[in-house]
């Protein structure tokens, strides 16, 4: 049997210690890409959690960018970027924009002082079999790309809204960048086209993505696994329109954009109407008047109405307090009141504030001293 002391065993140990590092060293000198190769880790994938941000009925057609993904025509006069096939039409026909049913095409264009710069990007549909999976949903998600080159452009649909009414637009979205293919086409975290994404919308109904009426949401880079995009915005009119939007900043070999599953829900509308009350009496003829005003809102809102204690006018409200939408009777009586002016506001809030809120209702009596009534002659014609 063979005793090694404490202090001996020590040593050893300390020995092979060194040796391991010694070993280490010399195979990075030897190869030091291999090496570096097999202990670099992956991208870390920029990811947002899971959960639906845009709640109820979604307003976006064909939301999973299904569809057979025909050649893009555009409305004349087309753009310069798309081919000339027919002559009747003139930059119209893009054989290299094949879209997802009832979406649009948009792209920067200029500057374009170097090939490579600002190319319409090329748009075509992603299938199920692509790995990593670049398909969240169904058959298919938008995939567009430019190669060797930069670009900022996406799509955008336009949506019939309710005018005053917060709405919540989202997508999922990933890209894949990397100026050489790597194994399992995946984006290189080190050499990259530092393409971003976001989602927008213009609350005005137009379809200029570059309008400072777009309100845009947070941009980030989001390599090789969908995360969700989203933004919020109060219609300014009965039509609003959605956009995603990607721009590529290096021009390398893969700067490649998807999109699937949007939604577009309304998140809180209200309105009262009518905006304001007017009424003329004779001081000689005290009427009892009532006045209906409509209040309308969306499921999960309440409100409240109360009239100014401070006002001129006595008035009364039948209801003051409601989960949905309703008609409010307003009454006042003009017994007793004297030639003059009388004046109260009516204020309506919702709860959770929607746009508009508190709407504020002036309410105006004229006591005259006399009212008269002109009628006009009605004829008959044979």
């Amino acid at each position: 049997m063979i005793v090694v002391k404490r202090s001996t065993a020590v040593s050893l140990s300390i020995l092979f210690a060194m040796f391991a590092l010694t070993l280490t060293i010399a195979l990075l000198l030897k190869s030091p890409s291999a090496a570096l190769a097999s202990v670099a880790p992956p991208l870390a994938p920029q990811t947002v959690a899971e959960t639906a941000v845009c709640t109820g009925e979604n307003l976006i057609v064909n939301p999973s960018f299904e569809g057979s993904y025909p050649v893009y025509v555009m409305a004349a006069p087309g753009h310069p970027d798309c081919q000339t096939w027919f002559e009747d039409q003139p930059n119209q026909y893009c054989e290299r924009v094949k879209l997802a049913d009832d979406w649009h095409p948009y792209w920067l264009d200029t500057p374009r002082t170097e090939g490579w710069m600002n190319i319409q990007p090329e748009y075509v549909p992603s299938l199920p079999h692509e790995q990593p999976p670049r398909v969240r949903s169904g058959e298919k998600s938008q995939h567009y790309f430019s190669f060797w080159s930069t670009h900022e452009g996406g799509l955008y649909q336009q949506i019939n809204a309710l005018e005053n009414g917060r709405y919540c637009f989202s997508s999922w979205g990933q890209a894949w960048s990397a100026r050489e293919t790597l194994s399992g086409w995946l984006s290189d975290p080190d050499d990259n086209g530092q393409l971003y994404q976001r989602v927008g919308i213009d609350p005005t109904g137009g379809t200029d993505w570059q309008s400072p009426n777009v309100v845009w949401g947070d941009m980030r880079m989001q390599y090789d696994e969908f995360g969700l995009f989203s933004v919020e915005a109060v219609a300014q009119a009965d039509v609003i329109t959605v956009f995603v939007w990607s721009k590529a900043n290096i021009p390398v070999k893969h700067n490649d954009v998807y999109w699937d599953d949007a939604t577009l829900t309304l998140q809180h509308a209200a309105s009262v109407t009518p905006g304001e009350l007017t009424t003329l009496l004779d001081v000689d003829g005290p009427t009892a008047v009532t006045h209906t005003v409509a209040i309308s809102l969306t499921p999960g809102l309440t409100w409240t109405a109360a009239l100014d204690p401070s006002g001129t006018l006595p008035a009364s409200l039948n209801q003051t307090s409601g989960t949905t939408s309703a008609d409010v009777n307003l009454t006042f009586d003009s017994t007793g009141l004297l030639t003059g002016t009388y004046t109260t506001t009516l204020t309506v809030t919702t709860t959770p504030a929607a746009p508009g809120s508190p709407f504020t209702l002036p309410v105006t009596l004229y006591v005259v001293p006399d009212v008269y009534e002109d009628f006009l002659p009605v004829v008959i014609r044979p």
